[in-house]
């Protein structure tokens, strides 16, 4: 199946090509985790997930062309 991932601020830094919607292959059921990891994201660096607008788990179940959204925890001052 295929979704489309998108990374946020210092998130795309290790993936430019993801700084837009970018589509991506995947198992049947993979989930949120799933898609993490295996893009190399590391869980403290992820704020939250977004798909197709409305937040969501690590434990949610992608479907094709759903759109992810990877946001960063963000820190200022």
């Amino acid at each position: 199946m295929q979704v489309t991932v998108r990374l946020l601020g210092i998130l795309s830094f290790s993936y430019p090509a993801f700084s837009k919607f970018h589509p991506i292959q995947l198992k049947e059921g993979e989930t949120i985790r799933g898609l993490r990891k295996r893009l190399g994201l590391p869980l403290k660096e992820v704020c939250f997930v977004s798909v197709n607008g409305k937040m969501v788990g690590e434990e949610y179940k992608l479907v094709e062309g759903d759109e992810v959204i990877f946001f960063p925890a963000v820190s200022g001052g």
